[in-house]
């Protein structure tokens, strides 16, 4: 489901997509707080879907457009055992040195840091991991609350 929200101006066109991050000092005291920010969970990925003409002022931006976002999953490669939808984890980044391989973006993601929750939405595809010894899957998860 769509969420409408404001984005920079600079960015806001369909296919883009960005993590939330945290508010500057500024933002939490921006009358447009609640529909910029307060619909969107910090550190979790989303695109945009639309983009509309509406623009408002910003002091950070200069102006910022109203546009539709929708929140979604990270590619990961994981160990086997985890790889269960709907289990929820702690995602560790894998370290790699397989400089040629396929999935190596997806073992230490730039969408996800050490230590965060994810939940396993789907089971993609076995990967022929070289590197680890356990039997490793590619899966989307989302971040989980």
């Amino acid at each position: 489901m769509p969420i409408i929200t404001l984005l920079n101006h600079m960015v806001a066109r369909k296919g883009f997509r960005f993590i939330q991050g945290q508010p500057s000092e500024e933002c939490l005291r921006c009358r447009l707080r609640p529909v910029c920010l307060d619909k969107l969970k910090p550190n979790h990925l989303y695109e945009v879907t639309k983009v509309t003409n509406i623009k408002n002022s910003c002091k950070l931006y200069e102006y910022v457009v109203t546009v539709e976002v929708e929140e979604k999953p990270v590619l990961l490669v994981i160990p086997k055992r985890l790889a269960l939808e709907g289990l929820k984890f702690t995602y560790k980044p894998i370290e790699c040195g397989e400089v040629k391989c396929p999935y190596r973006i997806f073992c230490n993601t730039e969408y996800l840091k050490n230590d965060v929750p994810v939940k396993v939405v789907s089971v993609k595809e076995k990967v022929n991991c070289r590197v680890s010894k356990e039997a490793m899957v590619l899966v989307e998860a989302m971040l989980a609350d």
